[in-house]
């Protein structure tokens, strides 16, 4: 059981391993199955595997941004984080088809790597301010 005060580490941890596995997925998948085609019946992921990670990312940059909001008072995270999302479900929209775009591939590949590292840039500064203690913080 977490307690109270490692719960949004645990979010910004979590939202971390997110981004970084949504990066991978969307980038070094490609690749290794370009590389060797024969491979991609056995780590073919299942479709629905785009919306779990959002959904999973979801909460966790929730809980991680507003507990650095309490501590540091900084919007930039917040901010990072939404486009971060934003993106990913951009990504996501482009993939299932529910945005009109010229290569769903590219787009869904493109949208989702930056989203992905927006994302993960959101959670690294949320954590460094928020570890930083009291002396970083903007006047109110």
């Amino acid at each position: 059981m977490c307690l109270p005060a490692a719960r949004p580490r645990l979010a910004d941890l979590t939202g971390l391993a997110l981004s970084f596995t949504c990066l991978i997925h969307c980038l070094a998948l490609p690749l290794l199955l370009l590389i060797a085609p024969a491979l991609s019946r056995w780590i073919a992921l299942p479709e629905g595997v785009h919306a779990a990670i959002l959904l999973l990312a979801l909460p966790a940059a929730v809980i991680a941004m507003r507990d650095g909001w309490r501590r540091h008072r900084r919007l930039v995270p917040t901010v990072f984080a939404v486009s971060g999302l934003g993106l990913l479900a951009l990504g996501l929209s482009a993939h299932e088809g529910w945005i009109a775009v010229a290569d769903p591939e590219a787009a869904d590949r493109l949208m989702t790597s930056v989203g992905a590292l927006t994302l993960a840039a959101a959670h690294l500064v949320n954590w460094r301010w928020r570890h930083r203690g009291g002396a970083h913080k903007l006047p109110a």
